[in-house]
């Protein structure tokens, strides 16, 4: 059994779960082992602070927080209406975006609803795919209510769900395909508390549990490749005769379980006006069904459990300064996964001895080192002293460096080895807002991608550069592990529009 391609297709279905945990950054932890891009996708929550650069340890965000701790709704001094269109491209897609959500309160109850509506699309679909296989609708469902028992005490409960018939990036890891047609769903169930203590400081927890579900139906249309060449004997005309691939239909699922709890201690506001925050986050998840992506050259083989354990450690900052607000989130994000792939029937080793049906025949265990930097500046410039009207800018960057190492011990060759893959994510985001006493209006952007991201017609460009660069000749040398990192997952980007109307 080829361990190299069960290496690379564990972890490029890992990458794809990645996006739909990056609505509520900082609790849903993934590992990400391809640069393919997807979070836009599900950034389908408003936020006070849209282009802070992701800053959210100690910054208070009254539109967003609630989403992510549902106990922070009893923290609404009033209730408000949103509505957000978006649109987004990524890797190997885009589309359109249409949340509506509501937060209210009222006494010690506060509460809130979110429903939206998203059509995405297939860019790198053949010209003559069907219009069906070209699109799909999502729809989204959020719903919270929280509590507030006195003696600074509030717990909340949320669950939401989505019903999903794409995902960004899904037919770019099927070589091949010209029809990807994706159908499934996600659930999130969080249970959130908050605790104010005298003195100032603020204790905040979150249990979350996450089920995400999907099939992948997979067309192959009939293709001719180029089989193993001979070699060119001297003087003679070098000869390669093509395959024929039969057409062909597949059938794939992807299942992932996520278990975790979330805690941030906020410390009392220093003389200075700073306030510093402290996070732990942990993530227990398991994959009990993974996809047989396949990428160029690398063949089918089964899927195969396994299970990952991840880790948030960080430190945030925040200061107002008159009408000015700095931010600052550092974040260390160790994690490991173990993977195995099983045999299906007895197999015989290198060595003559026998594998039996069941028993592990590829052993593979990933350690993640990643880092993110956050940082984030508003200001905010009044209007004249008889309007409540101000102008808000916000500035922001989000740096993230992935690298991970893969130790595998292959029993049918009994070969072990180690390779190391790593590279950093860019994230500039901008946004300007009209606020008066009753609504305000935002302007939001984003884009993701390498260091190319700082020049302007790159980050209000659209499109994506999704290409998956040849491996080396000899088809049992792939990347990773066996060569370096081939996938090339372009960049990925946001267009928003945040309307806030307040509830009298």
């Amino acid at each position: 059994m080829p361990s190299h391609a069960f290496s690379r297709r564990f972890v490029v279905a890992v990458s794809v779960l990645a996006g739909t945990a990056t609505s509520l950054q900082g609790q849903l932890i993934t590992p990400k082992t391809v640069p393919i891009h997807q979070g836009e996708q599900f950034g389908i929550y408003p936020s006070q602070w849209p282009s802070m650069g992701g800053v959210s340890i100690a910054l208070v965000d009254t539109l967003g927080d609630p989403w992510g701790n549902p106990a922070k709704a009893t923290r609404l001094t009033s209730g408000s209406l949103q509505v957000m269109p978006f649109t987004h491209h990524a890797t190997a897609g885009g589309g359109r975006t249409l949340p509506v959500s509501i937060l209210q309160t009222g006494g010690s109850l506060a509460g809130g609803a979110l429903f939206s509506m998203q059509e995405v699309e297939r860019r790198n679909a053949p010209w003559n795919t069907a219009l069906g296989d070209r699109r799909a609708s999502n729809q989204y469902f959020s719903a919270l209510l929280a509590k507030r028992l006195g003696g600074g005490l509030s717990i909340g409960g949320g669950i939401s769900t989505a019903d999903l018939r794409g995902v960004d990036g899904v037919s770019a890891l099927y070589d091949g395909n010209d029809r990807v047609r994706q159908s499934g769903n996600s659930v999130d169930a969080r249970f959130g508390l908050t605790k104010d203590f005298t003195g100032g400081s603020t204790l905040e927890f979150v249990g979350v549990h996450n089920r995400y579900n999907m099939t992948h139906d997979v067309h192959f249309p009939q293709q001719f490749r180029w089989g193993v060449c001979p070699p060119c004997v001297p003087g003679s005309q070098c000869t390669c005769t093509p395959v024929n691939v039969p057409e062909r239909d597949e059938h794939h699922e992807d299942r992932s379980n996520i278990s975790g709890a979330h805690a941030v201690f906020l410390t009392p506001k220093t003389s200075g006006g700073w306030r510093m925050g402290y996070l732990l986050t942990a993530n227990r998840l398991s994959h009990p069904k993974l996809p047989d992506y396949q990428l160029p050259t690398v063949q089918s083989i089964p899927r195969d459990p396994g299970n990952t354990d991840a880790f948030n450690i960080g430190f945030g900052a925040v200061r107002s300064m008159g009408n000015s607000t700095f931010g600052l989130d550092v974040i260390r994000e160790p994690m490991s996964s173990r993977t195995w792939a099983d045999a299906a029937r007895d197999t015989v080793d290198v060595n003559g001895g026998v594998i039996r049906a069941g028993a592990h025949t590829v052993d593979n265990r990933f350690k993640f080192s990643n880092s993110r930097i956050n940082v984030g500046i508003a200001h905010d410039i009044p209007g004249a002293t008889d309007s409540a009207t101000t102008l808000g800018f916000q500035f922001g960057v989000s740096m993230r460096a992935i690298n991970y190492t893969l130790d595998q011990t292959n029993h049918l060759t009994k070969v072990s080895r180690s390779q190391d893959e790593g590279w950093t994510e860019w994230t500039p985001m901008f946004a300007i807002s009209l606020r008066s006493k009753n609504m305000s209006v935002t302007y939001a952007a984003s884009r993701t991608c390498a260091a190319q991201c700082f020049s302007m017609p790159s980050f209000f460009g659209g499109g994506d550069d999704v290409s998956v660069t040849a491996p080396a000749a000899d088809p049992s040398v792939l990347a990773p592990p066996n060569g370096p990192l081939a996938f090339d997952g372009g960049s990925s980007g946001q267009h928003r529009v945040i309307v806030s109307i307040r509830l009298r």
